[in-house]
């Protein structure tokens, strides 16, 4: 009888270990369809049969003891690296797209056409200077051109704002993600600390949400012998245990306005984000939108100051009789070239003149100006000290200072005033003082943000500079500022206007491009590992087919054999009898 027991003993053993076999490969093709399911494989080790009384050991069959859960930890760190890679990159070039198509000016509608445009127009006004129709032209080239750019800088300051809505989304998103897997890592280490063997079913739920936050931001994993798994942004712990740190988003006011950065929640410490989704808003945001921004501010101050260095100089078709500069100084008292003053281009020492004409016999008188900015002794120029020198020295014409501490000059009744000659030959404001105030000036503003065109060029366009010597047919000043389409910019340094817009233009096409090869180079990297760990933990259905028929096959072999040693027992019992 002994023989007999261990022959239905084996043969129990054989049926529940490839019952259990079935089952394994029965999950195995359930979880075919699943991208975070990993591949498993029964261990069914032979067992020791007891000794029989002939001095024989047979063996026992076999039992299951262990699943094999198919997966390369470094494998699935460095794909977890490849997947923030491609998601960052991915974002960054969606952005640098959109930024193309702002700075893209081949439908002849974008910015660098309106620059060209604009200075064209003077070079009409140039040769037609008392035209109306031509003068006209050029005050809407100017008012086209300050609301191109103005609005360029809007749209980009808009890119800028939904970069910071889509921080705030993402840092939720990965809040929430943190908090799943601290979850998971506290039901791991119950379920395996209470029986052998891993929780498969929960380390695949682990491993993918432990991918979804690396499309969200680089992360590294420490395994735990307990199960658990630590996770880390960079050198700082984000879960650890069962426990996850608070991911928040702060809006904070920087240099460049206000800004969403993501922080800790427990200790408001900075988190250091790189790749992944939240890494390329970031990046995006910072690196290629504020960039813009600030340097289309400077494209502006630049077209502000050197066409309004070259019109301060100039004269329209008739004198003015009232003025009011268009930039403020924050405090009348204070040095003009002073930053106390505010002024968005701070004069120097030098002086202007100031011609002023009587209508009843079109004598000129000339007065000269001097703004004492030389930093020699306490007499530097102040936006009072100038209005005082101006009413102390001319005749015909009052100065003050307006309620917003702008330079204001009436002419008296009868009377009219002209900027940058003498009544024959050109005398420039050799200080920039007049063009610091927005005064006989083109453009107002100091920026992209508010660049206009000055209210009395709108009001008067005959009053649009274009002579230098107030002389008939004169088109001198228009000339000069034409040619700043092609002559270097007094702020720009060796570039023109254009050459600096193109130079724009070309930088956001040249990262476009480089983004789409940094964006192929880690798609390819990433396919190139997914497919290994296809090869590592995912189901081939055929091979689970074939693993299928082999475990029936071996059940329905031991449910035989079953039956034939109960056989032998019945036929046995039945001797006995």
């Amino acid at each position: 009888m002994g023989l007999l027991n261990s022959a239905l003993h084996i043969g129990r053993n054989a049926i529940l270990g490839t019952q259990n076999a079935l089952q394994i490969v029965g999950g195995n093709v359930s979880g075919a369809a699943s991208p975070d399911f990993t591949r498993l494989t029964p261990q069914l080790d032979p067992l020791q049969g007891t000794l029989e009384s002939q001095g024989v050991q047979p063996g026992a069959g076999v039992a299951l003891t262990g699943i094999r859960r198919h997966i390369d930890e470094a494998l699935e760190s460095r794909l977890r690296i490849t997947i923030g890679e491609v998601e960052s990159a991915s974002v960054q070039r969606d952005a640098l797209s959109r930024l193309e198509m702002l700075f893209d000016d081949a439908s002849g509608t974008g910015l660098g056409t309106q620059i060209e445009t604009f200075l064209h127009s003077f070079d009409d006004l140039s040769n037609s200077p008392e035209d109306p129709a031509t003068r006209n032209l050029v005050v809407a080239a100017g008012e086209q051109l300050a609301e191109s750019i103005r609005g360029l800088r809007t749209q980009l300051a808009r890119l800028g704002e939904e970069s910071d809505q889509r921080v705030e989304d993402l840092v939720k998103q990965a809040d929430g993600i943190a908090e799943q897997i601290a979850e998971l890592n506290e039901a791991i280490t119950t379920a395996e600390g209470s029986a052998p063997g891993e929780a498969t079913g929960l380390r695949d739920r682990r491993d993918g949400l432990l991918r979804e936050l690396s499309e969200l931001f680089s992360v590294s994993v420490r395994i735990q012998p307990d199960g658990s798994m630590n996770v880390y942004i960079g050198s700082e712990t984000l879960i650890q245990g069962n426990r996850n740190r608070p991911l928040i988003s702060v809006r904070e006011v920087t240099s460049e306005g206000v800004r969403t950065s993501v922080r800790f929640g427990d200790t408001d410490a900075s988190v250091s984000v790189r790749g992944g989704q939240l890494g390329g808003v970031i990046a995006s945001r910072d690196s290629l939108g504020l960039d813009q921004i600030e340097t289309l501010d400077e494209l502006a101050r630049a077209i502000i100051q050197d066409v309004n260095r070259i019109h301060a100089d100039g004269q329209g078709q008739q004198g003015i009789r009232s003025l009011i500069g268009s930039s403020a100084v924050v405090s009348p008292s204070a040095v003009l070239n002073d930053s106390s003053a505010g002024l968005a281009f701070p004069p120097v020492n030098g002086s202007f003149f100031i011609t002023v004409a009587d209508d009843s016999t079109a004598t000129p008188r000339v007065f000269r100006i001097d703004v004492d900015l030389d930093g020699v002794g306490d007499d530097d120029a102040t936006l009072e000290s100038l209005v005082a020198q101006i009413n102390s020295t001319t005749v015909g014409v009052t100065a003050r200072v307006t309620a917003d501490n702008r330079l204001a000059i009436d002419a008296d009744a009868g009377f009219s005033f002209t900027f940058g000659h003498d009544g024959q030959n050109a005398q420039p404001d050799t200080s920039g003082v007049l063009a610091a105030l927005g005064v006989n000036t083109f453009f107002t503003g100091r920026d992209a943000r508010d660049i206009g065109v000055h209210e009395l060029i709108l009001s008067e366009p005959m009053a649009l500079a274009s002579a230098a010597s107030f002389l008939s047919g004169d088109g001198s000043i228009a000339s000069r500022i034409a040619a700043l389409d092609n002559q270097p910019s007094g702020r720009l340094g060796e570039v023109s206007l254009l050459e600096f817009y193109n130079a724009i233009s070309t930088t956001v096409a040249v990262a476009a491009s480089n983004m789409d090869t940094e964006l192929d180079a880690a798609r390819a990297v990433n396919l190139s590992l997914q497919a290994q760990r296809e090869r590592v933990s995912g189901v081939n259905l055929d091979e689970e087919a074939i693993s299928l028929i082999k475990f029936q096959r071996a059940f329905e072999s031991a449910a035989r054999f079953v039956r034939v040693v109960d056989d032998m027992i019945s036929e046995l019992i039945s001797l006995i009898r």
